[in-house]
């Protein structure tokens, strides 16, 4: 019974206290309802006074940035660099490479993303960013136009080409000496950037602050804050309606009641938006209306500061995440993570879709033996010994194999990470194949600067018994002429008849073996000549040279190639010149020259010897010619040609369309470095009139002697 007495005494007085609490619920309740109504209309009218303040200061920084930017551009537009980066000359070049210098210091630490030089035609060639020259051309674009008119312009775009995202460029025209407009110069900023810094706004928990355009694109927002772009776009009309009246707006979005206020700034003619719940702007009525209600209010507040603790706590949580997130998709090494448990891929970034050839539905689930990326499965096997061995490995060389049967040599490294209650493996594969490549070649290089070396010592010594073969095949001639004085005396002393002796040589044609061996060893004098005048390329300076000479001295070099890897015979090739008679002299380095037309004739040879079917009557046609400002070699042959995807590539670094072995990709690539860079000129190649390929250098005609 007294146990029963407890409880029952227990429930009663639960009864009183809630009874008690009720009357002061209703009593805080009352209080709280007065005090809420007869302080709303003060607090509404504070809060949207504050807020109005807020968007004017939002505006007005707005404003202010993008007329400094405006006029930035404009007096970064008279730059004499820029005029003279638009010239498609030798000085043009160097001033393209100094804008590019130029430009790439003004994006550091400043508000733009990218700066860039557009030619009268929309064609970029200078830029901040080296991935947009040439590779854009922005003639439809409004900014150009009216730049190209003569006027600084601004425009929003929805989308940028080279970063596909919401951008403001504004663009100033490029005059030259004369006043005319021959380009642009132009700046760009991501739009999202400005939610960075100029719209975190603290309008309660459901307030937030956003920039439109008059489409109602979204062009910027605080980071790390996720908005529905429909949604957004469904409230436009309430947006204009406040940018009209210059006033806040009440809309219902589902259960809630909201209140925005929009402005429309006047320099871009974007949307400035604030907006929040109808109830977080009425807060503070709330608090002091709370303030009666004592212990409840108190811990009702408490426990408002604990969730908003918990809410920075998860919004700083997101934005971690987002960050690593950001750096695992646009890291330029592939990136793997694995689950250790499984040994399944859980997840790629878009390096490894875009280097192996992989799609992520195809990666994610299957482990890399499935895949077939390692090459030798041992490496595999090593690289997790390792692992388990020192929980990360580091710098792990071995081969990989892409989706179309590419091998690549990698680096591999890895560690392994606890993300919830999994330990995964985050798997670095890093593609060194190109460095790779340059190492052997600058190890092939110095065993060729030996090659060279030995091959000037042995020529040297060459020419020794070589001059003693040729100075007495010369005696020999002499002693034997039956008109010379000497030797008629002399054989008149032994008695014998020199007229006979000569008829006698005539008849064993010994005096044809004696033109011959001279003959040879003249030929062999000279391919020895030319061998020490090629190996001394190091010592060479540039000089006034006759281009008919060196184009003559580049074909009898490739005409004594005896090499027998090589799958050609050059004197099997005709060879056709067709050189101008007004040819100036021109200033140059001889032996560069001449291992550029070697490189030439040597690649359209083999071209021709590999071709299915070969020609049957290959020729290569040099053609040289005096144009206005500069000398023109043409060298085309009648081979199978290069198609239109390799002549993109041809110059590049280690690209080649020979099999492995045969080509290493640097030939074209060095005589292109020669004429462009060492001499000012151009080098090109198209579609020859037989069919074949044509190889295209200019050489300027005026320039700098470097006389020795």
């Amino acid at each position: 019974m007294n146990g029963d007495g407890r409880l029952f005494g227990r429930l009663a007085l639960d009864r009183r206290l809630v009874r008690v609490l009720t009357v002061v619920f209703a009593g805080v309740a009352v209080s709280t309802l007065v005090v809420y109504f007869s302080t709303k209309d003060t607090v509404e009218g504070l809060a949207m006074s504050q807020t109005h303040q807020t968007l004017g200061f939002f505006d007005r920084e707005l404003g202010w940035r993008v007329r400094e930017m405006t006029a930035r551009i404009h007096l970064w537009s008279r730059e004499d660099i820029y005029q003279l980066a638009l010239e498609d000359s030798y000085l043009g070049m160097s001033a393209r490479e100094e804008a590019t210098r130029r430009m790439a210091a003004r994006v550091q630490g400043s508000a733009f993303d990218r700066v860039f030089l557009i030619k009268s035609d929309g064609e970029i060639p200078v830029a901040s960013n080296p991935d947009m020259e040439g590779r854009f051309t922005v003639g439809d674009r409004a900014y150009f136009q009216r730049a190209m008119a003569g006027e600084t312009a601004m425009e929003t775009l929805a989308a940028g080409r080279h970063s596909n995202l919401p951008m403001l460029v504004i663009a100033a025209p490029v005059r030259n000496k004369a006043g005319d407009v021959v380009g642009v110069l132009a700046v760009a900023m991501e739009t999202a950037r400005f939610g960075t810094d100029m719209l975190e706004i603290h309008a309660g928990e459901s307030g937030v602050g956003y920039i439109l355009d008059r489409n109602g694109l979204v062009l910027s927002a605080p980071s790390g804050m996720a908005l529905d772009h429909a949604r957004i776009a469904r409230r436009l009309d309430v947006i204009r309606r406040s940018v009209e009246r210059d006033g806040p707006m009440l809309f219902r979005e589902a259960e809630d009641q909201r209140v925005l206020l929009a402005k429309a700034n006047l320099e871009t003619g974007w949307y400035l938006v604030l907006e929040a719940d109808e109830t977080e702007v009425l807060r503070p009525a709330a608090r002091i209306a709370w303030m009666t209600g004592g212990v409840s209010l108190a811990t009702l507040a408490l426990v408002a500061l604990a969730l908003a603790a918990l809410g920075r706590a998860m919004s700083g949580l997101r934005q971690s995440e987002e960050k690593f997130s950001k750096l695992f998709q646009v890291s330029p090494d592939t990136i793997l993570l694995v689950d250790m448990e499984t040994s399944r891929i859980v997840d790629v970034n878009e390096t490894f879709t875009h280097r192996t050839g992989y799609t992520r539905e195809e990666a994610v689930g299957r482990t890399s033996a499935e895949l077939s990326i390692y090459v030798h499965l041992e490496d595999r096997e090593r690289f997790y010994q390792r692992l388990h061995a020192d929980g990360r490995v580091e710098n792990l060389e071995s081969e990989a194999r892409y989706k179309d049967g590419r091998i690549a040599i990698s680096s591999l490294s890895g560690q392994m990470v606890t993300i919830g209650n999994r330990r995964y493996l985050m798997n670095i594969i890093r593609d060194i194949t190109e460095l790779k490549k340059m190492q052997e070649m600058m190890i092939q290089t110095e065993k060729m600067i030996s090659v060279g070396g030995i091959a000037a010592g042995i020529a040297h010594e060459i020419n020794n018994p070589l001059g003693i073969v040729l100075q007495a095949a010369q005696n020999l001639a002499q002693r034997t002429r039956p008109d010379f004085r000497k030797n008629v005396e002399a054989a008149e002393k032994i008695g014998l008849d020199m007229g006979l002796v000569h008829e006698y040589m005539k008849v064993r044609k010994l005096d044809v073996f004696i033109e011959d061996i001279q003959s040879a060893a003249a030929r062999a004098s000279a391919i020895i000549r030319h061998m020490l005048d090629f190996s001394r390329r190091s010592e060479s300076r540039r000089t006034v040279c006759d281009l008919r000479t060196i184009a003559d001295s580049a074909v009898e070099l490739a005409e004594n190639d005896y090499d027998l890897k090589k799958s050609y015979d050059f004197k099997k090739i005709e060879i056709v010149k067709d050189y101008a008679a007004d040819l100036p002299g021109i200033g140059c380095t001889a032996t560069e020259i001449e291992q550029v037309l070697l490189n030439v004739l040597r690649n359209a040879a083999q071209a021709m010897a590999t071709a299915a079917p070969p020609p049957a009557a290959p020729r290569i046609a040099i053609r040289i010619r005096n144009l206005p400002d500069r000398a023109r070699i043409e060298i085309a042959d009648n081979g199978p040609g290069i198609p239109e995807a390799a002549r993109r590539r041809i110059f590049e670094p280690f690209y080649t369309t020979k099999p492995p072995g045969v080509g290493t990709g640097l030939g074209l690539s060095v005589s292109y470095f020669i004429v462009t860079k060492g001499h000012g000129g151009r080098m090109t190649v198209e579609a020859g009139p037989e069919g074949g390929a044509m190889f295209v250098i200019d050489l300027p005609t005026e320039g700098e002697l470097e006389l020795t």
